[in-house]
């Protein structure tokens, strides 16, 4: 179902988008399986006031702009609201009233998802490629979620056109409700959902991959770490402070993203280095990945003493006790951080040191995900609006969200890009769009450092893992 109010909006001189069409997409129907309120877990609650995740799908497509307001986008808001029937909390909105000792995703009937449809005459072939591109180029093309202090959207959807072109997907999700397994696994229901009605007609879900588990009490919280969060942030700006109004962090203006290909070939000469050092070693992708950008960084940044901190997520739904299922619905995140010492990344070993305490640190995972978990949530809040200091070097996203799977209907997307990755501290990885088994690594920096950071990762790939 959907209810709408069409808006005619002038282009901003700063801006090349205009809004056609603000609509609310409501579930076609409910299930009686899916809960109807859920309460965050602890793993929610380290996100409450976090900005939300933004990625945006590029879609190239030969259409006219008649066939996509007549065809393509009527399709896309009936799969929507098939999706919605399945993950009704994503239709519903976040809220902490006073009797609430942690906040819950409550659905009530008459809840939907806002669908903005805009219109742009920016360069899609430039904004869905590699090159540098400016940050706020992608602004205009995400969603705001709505958010009070009583009251969150759980997600937000905008479709933008570029005529005789193509069309993006742009989705800004709470983080508090959807981590990137979650967030990636809707958007994969809504294409196969989308991809049955352009190719068959049907409505009718062929797989069971995308649909969501639900049940809460399968996390167990020996610690009361939902307690310890929950008051954490009650008392953060307190007392007893329930709202839900997030902490969006300035962006600095002039940054510039661009994506760099880490290709399977890559992956395998590094593999090989490293293994002359460390024989009979397992090594992973993601280990060699992260491995050779501390490289890269501790490089970019010159002759300098100390550690270079590294830290990243871990889904953590395989490695709890017991397991969670991998369509877990919310947060189910591990944090890790390496430390290592830059004069060890500059030398010729650097990779093999790199890898092999990155490799450690995720087998730690393995041992006690929720190792030190009591401060997690304490770290979170300290570190917003810390602006003092050396960052730690952060990682968004993951090549295990299989993003550029997302087929709707017209193929693959052409570019996944996510948007709210945009500190020069924290980079990107997805799938690659090429489906050569490679890593997509975004990066954001200033324009002069990003040159430097950029010919120095390229040039590392060509000449200094040479058998």
């Amino acid at each position: 179902m959907e209810t709408s109010q069409k808006l005619r909006v002038p282009m901003d001189h700063n801006q090349s988008v205009k809004i056609i069409e603000v609509s609310k997409v409501t579930p076609s129907a409910q299930e009686s399986t899916v809960p109807k309120s859920l309460p965050l877990t602890f793993f929610d609650l380290i996100w409450l006031r976090f900005h939300p995740i933004q990625r945006l799908f590029f879609y190239e497509l030969s259409s006219t702009e008649l066939s996509f307001l007549d065809a393509i986008l009527p399709n896309l808001k009936a799969s929507l609201a098939l999706a919605l029937r399945y993950y009704l909390p994503v239709a519903g909105s976040l809220v902490w009233p006073q009797h609430y000792a942690v906040p819950a995703v409550e659905f009530v009937e008459g809840d939907g998802v806002v669908l903005t449809v805009a219109e742009s005459d920016a360069d899609f072939y430039h904004l869905a490629g590699n090159g540098f591109r400016e940050i706020e180029a992608y602004h205009p093309l995400v969603p705001q979620l709505a958010v009070s202090d009583d009251r969150a959207a759980v997600i937000a959807i905008q479709l933008t056109l570029f005529p005789n072109k193509g069309f993006s997907i742009g989705i800004t999700n709470h983080h508090a409700v959807l981590d990137g397994r979650t967030s990636t696994s809707f958007v994969k229901l809504w294409a196969h959902l989308c991809n049955l009605l352009v190719t068959s007609g049907s409505s009718i879900p062929t797989t069971d991959e995308f649909m969501p588990f639900y049940d809460r009490s399968a996390i167990n919280d020996p610690k009361g770490l939902t307690g310890i969060y929950a008051n954490a942030w009650l008392n953060y700006e307190g007392p007893n402070n329930r709202s839900l109004k997030l902490k969006i962090p300035n962006t600095r203006p002039g940054l510039i993203r661009c994506t760099l290909k880490f290709t399977h070939q890559d992956m395998q000469k590094l593999k090989q280095w490293v293994l002359k050092e460390r024989q009979n070693s397992h090594i992973s992708s993601f280990a060699l990945t992260t491995a050779y950008l501390c490289v890269c960084i501790a490089k970019s940044n010159g002759t300098r003493e100390g550690n270079l901190a590294f830290g990243f997520p871990a889904d953590a739904r395989s490695r709890l006790k017991p397991p969670l299922p991998s369509n877990y619905f919310g947060n189910c995140v591990s944090v890790r951080g390496v430390f290592i010492e830059r004069t060890e990344l500059l030398g010729e070993k650097g990779i093999v040191v790199g890898s092999k305490a990155i490799s450690e640190a995720v087998k730690s995972l393995e041992e006690g995900a929720l190792d030190r978990a009591e401060r997690w949530c304490k770290f979170m809040i300290a570190s917003i609006g810390n602006d003092s200091g050396e960052k730690m070097i952060t990682v968004g996203g993951s090549p295990k969200f299989e993003v550029y799977s997302a087929d709707f209907g017209w193929g693959k997307p052409r570019k996944v890009e996510l948007v709210s990755s945009e500190s020069p501290t924290t980079v990107s990885l997805t799938d690659s769009g090429d489906g050569d088994g490679g890593i997509e690594i975004g990066v954001v920096k200033e324009r002069d450092e990003l040159e430097g950071f950029a010919a120095l990762f390229v040039k590392g790939l060509e000449s200094d893992f040479e058998s």
